[in-house]
């Protein structure tokens, strides 16, 4: 698997995540050292992808599978779409999720997301999400 930050098609600039009663928070990605999120349990939460398209991408996609102790706990998929190249950011915004709660779901969980475009895949990068107790 290669595990990169951006792809001469496409550039991934950073993740915003908005969690129910908060206010948006950004995490970069590209030139950051690593990428992390952190939620408490029981949030309802939508997190947005900000791209740039550096080549037309047609039919892309996005991949994300969120591992525990090495087991899928949790996969999905996003249609995002076809995209002219532009140095504007393009923000594509998924669709609402909601963590799990108590004390044995806590922790950090690995994960990837893998990016697809034009018929092929462009690139994966690997995160982490920490799931943390509601205050």
């Amino acid at each position: 698997m290669t595990v990169a930050r951006s792809h001469p098609d496409i550039e991934i600039v950073q993740f915003s995540i908005s969690i129910e009663g908060q206010e948006p928070t950004f995490v970069p990605v590209l030139g950051a050292e690593k990428i992390e999120f952190k939620i408490p349990e029981n949030s309802k939460y939508v997190i947005s992808i900000h791209f740039k398209a550096k080549k037309t991408l047609k039919d892309f996609k996005y991949k994300q599978i969120v591992k525990r102790h090495g087991i899928t706990v949790k996969s999905r998929e996003l249609e995002v779409g076809d995209y002219e190249a532009s140095e504007e950011v393009y923000v594509k915004e998924f669709p609402e999720d909601t963590t799990p709660g108590g004390f044995i779901v806590r922790g950090v969980y690995p994960a990837t997301s893998t990016y697809y475009a034009n018929d092929e895949e462009l690139m994966t990068t690997e995160w982490s999400l920490e799931i943390t107790k509601k205050k």
